[in-house]
């Protein structure tokens, strides 16, 4: 069983509007967090924590559980925004 496509299309808008405030707060975060060695791994993991719940109660709302292979869909489908988080801290 894959992730349905419209959690997906909530999952994929969801961490674009976390990314876009990454941007906006980003000379925050570089002034609050100096002893952070890497910021954008930081910032990554965050989101990713932030987007969790939301595809937990998207499948609990549909009256289903997600199984071990939509977690690692899930993975796939963040993994692939970490290098737009790293650009953004370049």
């Amino acid at each position: 069983m894959t992730i349905p496509v419209e959690i997906k299309r909530i999952l994929e808008k969801q961490i674009e509007l976390m990314i876009d405030q990454t941007k906006a707060y980003l000379p925050f975060i570089k002034l609050a967090f100096p002893k952070v060695k890497d910021l954008s791994d930081a910032c990554f993991t965050l989101i990713v924590g932030n987007l969790l719940p939301t595809f937990v109660t998207q499948y609990a709302m549909r009256m289903k559980s997600p199984n071990e292979q939509d977690f690692v869909e899930f993975s796939t489908i963040t993994e692939k925004y970490r290098i737009k988080i790293k650009e953004i801290f370049k």
